[in-house]
């Protein structure tokens, strides 16, 4: 019997001595776990996600070489709804263009498109009104299509060309122009010729003065205001003359 109850004792005993050791030792499991798991489970600051993508918007095309697509397509990358509004406030300017317009990322999509649809309304609206002004002349009229290529010439060395002159002229200068966004300046506000043209069939010719006339009154720079001016006059000498003379007019200098 005294052997049996000291078995029972032991037992006991060491029943007893295992949660003391626990305690002992500190190992609370239900805390632990608890305190793990909230540190597994707290998110990121959520401060920190808009500044990467601001970050981001704010470097396109850096670590990229220029001779790459990658570089020049970070700068088609705009929407349908950015690109209208651009060429509505280009052509009623209010208000600091690049900083509230172009938010500072400027792109190349709408100048080299806008530029393109210049060319083709000069072109077919030309057309149009040289086969108009022969038809009340009663003559016959013949496409030149040679003014295709040139109306190619004169607006994208207009649109790209002249920029790029005002840009190295300012940084000889000592200033620190972006030449994207005066490529933007040039290029978005091509949008005016594209009804100008349409308004341009109009068989008048002081109309077609009228309608061609640059609006540079506010520009303070001579060489721009000269650019304009040379723009202006080659596309109404080049595009917008037509002398015909009515079948049915008399000529100069016939005896009565």
């Amino acid at each position: 019997m005294s052997n049996k109850y000291n078995v029972i004792v032991d037992m006991d005993d060491a029943a007893y001595t295992q949660p003391a050791t626990i305690e002992s030792d500190g190992l609370e499991f239900q805390d632990f776990s608890t305190s793990t798991g909230m540190n597994k489970s707290q998110a990121p600051p959520p401060t920190l996600l808009p500044e990467s993508s601001t970050s981001t918007n704010n470097n396109r095309g850096v670590g990229k070489p220029i001779w790459s697509v990658e570089y020049y397509a970070t700068f088609f990358d705009v929407d349908t709804s950015q690109v209208i509004e651009r060429c509505l406030k280009s052509m009623y300017p209010v208000g600091d263009f690049a900083a509230d317009t172009l938010q500072n990322q400027p792109d190349l999509y709408g100048p080299f498109w806008i530029a393109t649809s210049v060319v083709f309304s000069v072109f077919v609206c030309s057309s149009l009104a040289g086969s108009l002004a022969a038809y009340i002349a009663g003559q016959s009229h013949v496409y030149d299509f040679t003014l295709l290529s040139f109306a190619v010439f004169v607006v994208y060395m207009y649109a790209f060309l002249c920029p790029a002159l005002i840009w190295a002229s300012t940084k000889y200068f000592g200033c620190q122009p972006s030449l994207l966004d005066i490529i933007n300046y040039y290029g978005y506000s091509l949008t005016i010729w594209i009804p100008v043209s349409l308004l341009c069939i109009i068989p008048y010719d002081y109309a077609r003065w009228a309608f061609v006339d640059a609006k540079t009154s506010r520009i303070i720079l001579l060489a721009i205001l000269f650019a304009h001016t040379i723009f202006t006059l080659v596309l109404k000498i080049a595009f917008y003359s037509y002398d015909y003379t009515s079948a049915t007019q008399p000529k100069s200098g016939a005896s009565n």
